[in-house]
């Protein structure tokens, strides 16, 4: 396979650590973030502004693009990455957690965004039936009946192209049952299984040989559960290591606690990837302490689209405010100075603070692209300077320097 991960440098103190992984479209240089394009697409940005943003991989949604625009379109590209003309690596999740979580939960605000038909979103967009086979659900878009399988999920995440793909898992949740969660556990190993052996199917053939296949550790905080999970994952032969669950994107707090259950035993030679990191800042020195590798994260985007822009600590950031700011606030409407003394994305250098809350107090669509800008920007550089400070020795300062 045309995947590997080279470990460049280990922190002293925690489980910090820079690394390559090497994949058939590039390297990425860890530890780093991508940008979640749910749709072959990050919201109000071109490839150009993805690009400008340093942005080294991007991450897209199977259930989504599985029902829209559909396996059959995406495959006349050869993988989403082509047909949203990005060159670099990509990664797939595996539908599992939408499908886990249609079943609970009432559909998303991007979806009522889609219709502004609430009660009709409410009658589909469904989990009907969760099995060992699979998971039955209703497009959220016409209604139509589907099973989405390991097998399924594999040969979709196959069409799709990307460089690192999902097992298909069915997480835990915070608000289920413990027969409830007992039974997804359970389910999770099976489904990562008959994923492992679908996979392998397809890596006999030559053209299938670039894909890299993540098995998913679940458990949320209980040690045994986690560690039974991670144990399953690297006896099987995963080539990298995937954290899911809702613990991972709810706090620093729980996210650290859910990592310490496996931290210890993180080989040297897989990589690592938090799925939905939560948490800001503090989040993410908790998983990079921890030894994760790779995140992603669609509240980075979210949160820009509704004027929370991220700051350094130069520019007042800090535990107390999460390191970020509510730009449509009445105090930045005649603030003549640039958002941030030293970011250089396209908001910070070529408009003004007042500027920007105009957009956003405005409704005005560029407001959204130039915040989206400067969030992935932020996080992007934020990645690097902690990539930079394990190879110079100096992580412990660098934390210290934002988490005082």
């Amino acid at each position: 396979m045309d995947f590997s991960f080279e470990l460049t440098k280990s922190d002293t103190k925690t489980h910090a650590r820079a690394g390559i992984i090497h994949t058939p479209h590039g390297k990425i240089l860890t530890p780093a973030f991508s940008p979640v394009a749910t749709r072959a697409s990050v919201r109000t940005l071109s490839i150009d502004d993805i690009k400008k943003t340093n942005s080294q991989i991007v991450l897209a949604n199977t259930y989504h693009l599985y029902l829209r625009p559909g396996v059959e379109t995406i495959k006349k590209f050869g993988g989403f990455g082509p047909f949203m003309n990005w060159d670099g690596p990509t990664i797939t999740d595996s539908g599992g957690y939408q499908v886990s979580f249609l079943y609970n939960k009432k559909e998303t605000n991007d979806k009522l965004q889609m219709t502004n038909d609430k009660s009709n979103m409410e009658q589909i967009g469904k989990v009907t039936k969760i099995t060992e086979k699979g998971a039955e659900f209703s497009s959220y878009i016409d209604g139509t009946k589907h099973l989405l399988t390991p097998k399924k999920s594999m040969e979709i995440q196959r069409v799709l192209a990307a460089d690192i793909i999902m097992a298909f898992d069915n997480p835990l949740g915070q608000s289920n049952s413990v027969s409830e969660n007992t039974k997804a556990y359970e389910r999770t190993l099976l489904w990562e299984k008959q994923s492992f052996e679908a996979w392998n199917m397809n890596t006999k053939s030559v053209q299938n040989k670039f894909q890299a296949l993540y098995g998913i550790v679940q458990g949320e905080t209980d040690e045994k559960l986690r560690k039974k999970s991670f144990d399953f994952v690297l006896s099987t032969g995963f080539p990298g290591v995937a954290i899911g669950g809702e613990s991972i994107g709810s706090d620093p707090k729980k996210t650290a606690e859910a990592l310490n259950t496996i931290c210890e035993h993180l080989p040297e030679d897989k990589p690592t990837h938090a799925l939905g990191l939560g948490g800001g800042p503090e989040g993410i020195f908790a998983a990079v302490d921890r030894g994760i590798d790779t995140f992603d994260n669609t509240g980075i985007t979210r949160m820009a689209r509704t004027g929370i822009l991220f700051i350094y600590p130069e520019d007042g950031g800090s535990k107390l405010n999460k390191f970020r700011v509510d730009i449509s606030k009445t105090k930045f409407k005649d603030t003549k100075s640039k958002f941030s003394k030293i970011c250089s994305c396209d908001m910070c250098t070529n408009y003004s603070t007042a500027y920007i809350h105009h957009l956003f107090k405005s409704g005005e669509i560029l407001g959204l692209r130039l915040a989206t800008i400067h969030n992935i920007t932020f996080i992007n550089n934020f990645m690097e300077q902690i990539r930079q400070s394990i190879i110079k020795g100096t992580y412990f300062e660098y934390k210290k320097h934002w988490i005082k």
